[in-house]
């Protein structure tokens, strides 16, 4: 019969105490950022659904990219692998504007020769879940938040301004 811990220090002669101390720091360090990075967030709360309006600034839009985003058109996600973000319901252009600084350290504003900020008013369908606000279940809305966005004949990115409803 064998000993337990034989002359080299190793448990029943086949593996060191050390292997099996550095093996078990090795799995508890995996299943640690398993659980960090893939676990869902499942709310406590129930979800309530309300229609939700908020608005989206593209700034300095060329005026042909500013033309192709249109009433009616569809809204999707770039980040979100094209969730659904709503409809546009009004568009509303202006000349786009920047501050920038001169030498004697002053600031001048001035228009931005062939570009338009570009306003969009969205309506989608939006869910409440634990204080948080989402359009199609899939998003989350914040306001000051830059959104990657597409329609069927643009691609552009925007912040959102303002959130009226859902909440």
């Amino acid at each position: 019969m064998r000993k337990l811990i034989d002359d080299k220090g190793r448990i029943f002669g086949l593996i060191s105490f050390i292997d099996i101390v550095v093996f078990l720091v090795a799995a508890i360090l995996v299943l640690a950022f398993f659980m960090k990075f893939n676990v869902i967030y499942t709310p406590v709360t129930a979800s309530t659904n309300a229609n939700v309006s908020y608005t989206v600034r593209v700034p300095t839009a060329r005026h042909t990219a500013a033309n192709l985003l249109r009433p009616g058109d569809r809204l999707y996600s770039r980040d979100h692998g094209g969730a659904y973000m709503g409809t546009i319901t009004a568009v509303h252009v202006t000349y786009a504007y920047a501050t920038e600084p001169l030498a004697d350290g002053t600031f001048v504003r001035g228009r931005v020769h062939d570009r338009y900020d570009v306003t969009l008013t969205i309506e989608v369908e939006g869910t409440t879940s634990g204080g948080r606000l989402f359009a199609n279940r899939v998003v989350e809305l914040n306001a000051n938040a830059d959104y990657r966005l597409f329609t069927k004949y643009n691609d552009f990115s925007g912040t959102l301004l303002t959130i009226d409803g859902g909440r």
